[in-house]
């Protein structure tokens, strides 16, 4: 329940944010990251734990070496990594960009329908669910191109899969 400016760090333990907004750094060298109901430009990263967010607003750049990353009811631009875990990101409201990547596990990313995106997606297999009005160029590996004539840019890579729906 804090507005303005945030900036937490710890190095020995899990940070949790909930109902806050403006501009909101949180840092951890040993931990987990929780978020819920924010707004704002958020930045998160942690070197030893999960990142698990809900209900953002804004901007969000969240990071985590050693931990998987679950994210929904996004409606903000948004910017996900991490080095070991799975992804699971769901966003109902398109920012101006997204980017995710991982370089150990899966990642499952759902979209809103009907909007114009510039897709690029690498990995070792590729899943998508309903890709219509599609412009490009797809193999299992790589997918490059426009949907519904293209706006957005959504970038995602990854050594291991990723599953694509549109909602």
């Amino acid at each position: 329940n804090t507005k303005d400016n945030i900036d937490l760090s710890t190095s020995g333990g899990g940070i949790r944010a909930d109902n806050c907004s403006g501009n909101i750094r949180l840092v951890t060298s040993g931990g987990s990251i929780r978020l819920s109901e924010l707004q704002g430009t958020i930045k998160a990263s942690t070197s030893g734990g999960p990142v698990h967010g809900r209900s953002i607003k804004g901007e969000l750049v969240a990071r985590t070496s050693g931990g998987g990353v679950e994210l929904s009811d996004l409606a903000c631009s948004v910017e996900a990594h991490t080095s070991g875990g799975n992804m699971d990101v769901e966003i109902t409201e398109l920012g101006n960009y997204v980017t995710i990547s991982n370089s150990g596990g899966n990642i499952q990313l759902e979209l809103p329908g009907k909007k114009g995106i510039d897709l690029k997606l690498r990995g070792n297999r590729i899943k998508i669910q309903d890709l219509n009005n599609f412009s490009g160029e797809q193999d299992e590996h790589r997918i490059t191109g426009k949907i519904n004539g293209g706006g957005i840019p959504v970038e995602v890579r990854t050594s291991g899969g990723i599953t694509m729906a549109f909602e």
